[in-house]
């Protein structure tokens, strides 16, 4: 099982926007692992979204670039890069899409997994594997 918080991105007036994040071990050319907060998301189809700065940090490999469509419509090009994962006990190779966002896991990622969100300020995320 992987576990999480929602925490707090920001606050306007009494609006409150809320994130489910997890913590996800990601290993950069050395093997050496780094823990990174990732917010999960449902709407991205894809495994995993990293800055550029972290991808450089890391020193993932180039591995092509990918058409993309947003959720808003707009339809870019996107670099992608190969990086070694630690996902539930597992070491898995997996497809870094780079973007300027705040890392996100995918739902290609969380493929086969319940996802359970309680939503409100410090509430519980878990992501248990389905029978």
């Amino acid at each position: 099982m992987i576990s999480g918080t929602v925490v707090v991105r920001g606050r306007e007036g009494d609006l409150v926007y809320l994130e489910p994040r997890i913590e996800l071990d990601i290993a950069g050319v050395d093997r050496q692992f780094r823990t990174i907060a990732v917010t999960v998301d449902t709407g991205f189809t894809g495994w995993l979204t990293l800055p550029p700065d972290l991808i450089r940090e890391l020193d993932l490999p180039y591995r092509g670039t990918r058409d993309a469509v947003l959720a808003d419509g707009q339809e870019l090009s996107v670099d992608l890069y190969a990086a070694l994962i630690s996902w539930d006990g597992q070491l898995l190779p997996s497809i870094v899409h780079q973007s300027d966002s705040t890392p996100l896991v995918g739902m290609h990622l969380m493929t086969g997994y319940h996802l359970a969100v309680d939503v409100r300020e410090g509430g519980t995320v878990t992501l248990s594997t389905l029978p």
